[in-house]
């Protein structure tokens, strides 16, 4: 994906998370220092957290950043370690391709529907475009870190050593993070 691509969803995801903030803050005080709760914060809130979780999750996977059980796929060599990696791409990339289409599905029934939020009158189906848009991003950076996987596997095989760990760097390194 383009850098522009990357950078606009970016954008977007963290323009979700600033409404979800100004969403709540303007609830809170309302309903706290002036006594009178708005109708419309709370679906709007709910909606850009909805908005910034599957934008957050395409852009995790763009830098690695997704939850791994770390420890077992360290404690095993370089083969076993890439073939871990393969799996949990294809299950990550099958989950994507499913949600892509579910999610398209339901926004297609939605827009037929003709349902619009309840407080913003805002055709529903634009709020759950978050759902395919987010998984669409998400399965193409996959794909590509697989690709990155498997062409790190043939430089290896052509006699480049990068790629080697040790395993006292990789539990230093999985320590740290945590």
């Amino acid at each position: 994906m383009p850098k522009f691509h990357a950078g606009l969803e970016g954008c977007a995801a963290v323009a979700a998370l600033v409404v979800m903030f100004l969403c709540i803050a303007v609830q809170v005080f309302f309903r706290y220092a002036l006594d009178h709760a708005l109708e419309w914060p709370e679906e709007v809130a709910r909606y850009a957290f909805i908005c910034a979780v599957f934008l957050g999750a395409s852009l995790a996977a763009q830098e690695g950043r997704h939850l791994e059980i770390s420890v077992c796929k360290y404690s095993f060599g370089p083969r076993v370690q890439f073939a871990l990696t393969i799996v949990s791409a294809a299950f990550t990339l099958l989950f994507c391709a499913v949600m892509t289409v579910w999610g398209a599905q339901m926004v297609l029934f939605v827009a037929q529907s003709d349902q619009v939020a309840a407080s913003m009158s805002m055709p529903m189906y634009v709020l759950y475009l978050a759902v395919p848009l987010g998984m669409t991003c998400m399965f193409l950076r996959t794909v590509k870190h697989t690709m990155a996987a498997l062409r790190g596997l043939r430089g290896r095989n052509a006699g480049n050593t990068a790629g080697k760990f040790d395993k006292k760097d990789v539990m230093t390194e999985m320590s740290n993070s945590w």
